[in-house]
């Protein structure tokens, strides 16, 4: 596209030209994805390990699309989500743990000792 470009300011026009298309496109793929995000519930046959796999694939994918958003709002969104077998743990979390420097990994393991009882 830009090889019969006669200048770097003539190159660069074309490059923004072809890619200004892509935000709009960025844009509307990145509200799909909040919107999958905002919906996304554990379903009851599924692991706590594989919920954690999909919410960390569509923050990865919010993230490629410009959108990194903070590990306390995954963390509130996970809690939210879980199914009503983890209520009680869900308490004991929020209750006792500072939730905007729980890690993920953290969160994945104390659900994980839950899950097994």
């Amino acid at each position: 596209r830009i090889s019969s470009a006669n200048s770097a300011k003539e190159a660069w026009d074309t490059l923004y030209a072809a890619y200004k298309g892509e935000d709009k496109i960025n844009l509307v793929r990145l509200k799909t994805l909040r919107c999958e995000f905002d919906y996304l519930r554990m379903k009851d046959s599924e692991s706590v390990e594989e919920f954690f796999n999909r919410v960390i694939a569509l923050v990865n994918q919010m993230k490629v699309n410009g959108k990194a958003m903070e590990n306390r709002k995954i963390v509130e969104k996970i809690l939210r989500s879980l199914t009503r077998k983890f209520e009680y743990i869900v308490v004991a979390i929020e209750e006792s743990k500072d939730l905007s420097s729980l890690s993920l990994e953290s969160l994945l393991g104390s659900l994980q000792s839950h899950e097994l009882r």
